[in-house]
């Protein structure tokens, strides 16, 4: 079974929901850790930023894996789900890396957001991929 753009078009944009909304708060978190100062506004920028050239890599990354046909048959296996996470989340994070470098322009922060990200949205990443799932609208 194979996607068509739309469903990769909306499962797109509800990853970028939730992904945009966890880098937000992990920026907000380690920055203003490592600060003395409240830095709500390096966060945004970073979400914001990430927001847009995430939303592109997303959408490229699922239109690649939809031209793949190991691990799907009449259920996409949980196997298949677990390698999308693991070539989503390495480049994800290193386009987070990168956003925060010329954001922050602190590497130490930089790393931590990176890091941090590769642990909570792998998570998040795997469960959106189940949920999406259970949903046959979309597919051929």
């Amino acid at each position: 079974m194979k996607a068509n753009r739309k469903r990769s078009f909306f499962k797109s944009i509800t990853w970028r929901v939730l992904g945009t909304t966890d880098t937000f708060l992990l920026s907000l978190l380690i920055i203003n850790y490592y600060s003395d100062d409240f830095h709500w506004q390096l966060a945004s920028s970073i979400a914001f930023l990430e927001l847009i050239t995430k939303s592109f890599f997303y959408y490229y990354h699922e239109r690649l894996w939809n031209r793949f046909e190991w691990g799907r048959s009449n259920r996409i296996s949980r196997i298949r789900s677990f390698i999308k996470v693991l070539t989503w989340r390495l480049l994800a994070t290193i386009d987070t890396f990168i956003l925060s470098m010329i954001i922050t322009s602190e590497i130490t922060w930089a790393v931590s957001i990176a890091i941090f990200e590769i642990l909570t949205k792998s998570i998040i990443y795997y469960f959106h991929e189940r949920i999406w799932n259970k949903f046959e609208w979309g597919r051929y």
